[in-house]
């Protein structure tokens, strides 16, 4: 068989319509029987390229096929009705084919309702953001989910909950409300769980931040856990401790999905970590006295010399670019 796909990616969520999945089925019966086959194989290729939806139908369909394998030789209504298939008229051989590729639609229909995010078991998707890149995604239950700069998320949706791995990164979540089914945002060592709103969740290097925007969620960490409310932000440290989140409005904790960057008196340390966060460079501050200074304004996250150079003017501090991608921010002893 033509093993042309590992996994399934970002866009296999996509709907697919029962026609193009029975193709995708039908292809998958195809080349499994005669996998040495020029003709199918080319034809194959002809109807992958003829449009990018048949290439998510037939990773669906490899998938399901793959995952219901330690079920094909079990013994269930649906499967051994289709194993009893006898059509008339028919040799042996042909007889053979048609029971085999009943079973495996049988299967593969099960597979997919299994998976489908209001089945039982749910099949997860994964969704990433490159440096100074944002996405927003509508997730199959109406969520809406915003990534932030370099950020992986993983969704797991079933018959009987929703939850969010945040692998790195940022991400807003405005969750649509299901009391059958809870949304719970999980990142290192702490939940959040949605009690129907919208919230930011921030992990970074020490901790991991939350900003309410509109209801309430729980925070639950080792062994306890904080109701935050609209307006609200606690954070979560590795060392599995609450504390407080650094000063901020919740506009400016999410100013990003505006493109912007604010900073209300923090110090420049972690105003130059948050503007490497949106490009591929390293910014150096050799001069640890300079860490403290403090910085206030709105930037835009995707013009950095811009931002640096008004950093440079609001402190004492000059830009280098010493290489491509290393930028280094000196002390100037006369500036004011």
């Amino acid at each position: 068989m033509i093993n042309i796909f590992q996994s399934l990616s970002v866009s296999d969520i996509e709907p697919i319509n029962q026609t193009m999945r029975d193709q995708a089925i039908a292809w998958l019966l195809r080349l499994r029987d005669a996998p040495s086959d020029a003709q199918s194989a080319r034809a194959f290729a002809d109807w992958l390229a003829a449009d990018p939806a048949h290439q998510t139908a037939y990773r669906q369909a490899q998938a399901q096929w793959a995952w219901m394998e330690a079920f094909k030789q079990q013994s269930f209504p649906a499967r051994d009705a289709a194993l009893r298939y006898r059509p008339a008229g028919r040799k042996p051989a042909a007889r053979r084919r048609l029971t085999y590729s009943a079973a495996a639609i049988v299967l593969l229909g099960l597979g997919l309702a299994i998976f489908s995010p209001q089945g039982w078991y749910g099949l997860p998707n994964s969704y990433n953001t490159g440096k100074g890149q944002r996405q927003t995604v509508a997730l199959s239950d109406g969520t809406e989910l915003e990534l932030n700069t370099d950020t992986e998320v993983r969704v797991h949706f079933n018959h009987a909950q929703r939850h969010v791995d945040l692998i790195r990164g940022e991400a807003f979540f405005k969750v649509a409300h299901d009391a059958e089914r809870p949304f719970k945002v999980r990142v290192g060592h702490v939940s959040v769980r949605d009690i129907g709103t919208a919230f930011d969740v921030y992990k970074q290097a020490d901790r991991v931040s939350v900003a309410v925007q509109e209801g309430v969620v729980e925070m639950a960490g080792q062994g306890e856990s904080r109701e935050l409310k609209a307006g609200q932000q606690l954070a979560y440290s590795d060392d599995r401790r609450f504390f407080a989140a650094a000063p901020s409005d919740i506009a400016a904790a999410t100013a990003w999905r505006q493109g912007l960057l604010t900073f209300n008196g923090r110090r420049l340390a972690d105003v130059l970590t948050e503007i490497a966060r949106y490009h591929d460079v390293q910014i150096r501050l050799p001069d640890p006295k300079l860490a403290e200074l403090r910085v206030n304004g709105n930037f835009r996250t995707e013009q950095l010399d811009s931002m640096l150079h008004a950093v440079a003017t609001l402190l004492p501090v000059s830009v280098q670019h010493v290489g491509e991608r290393e930028i280094v921010l000196e002390a100037v002893a006369d500036k004011h």
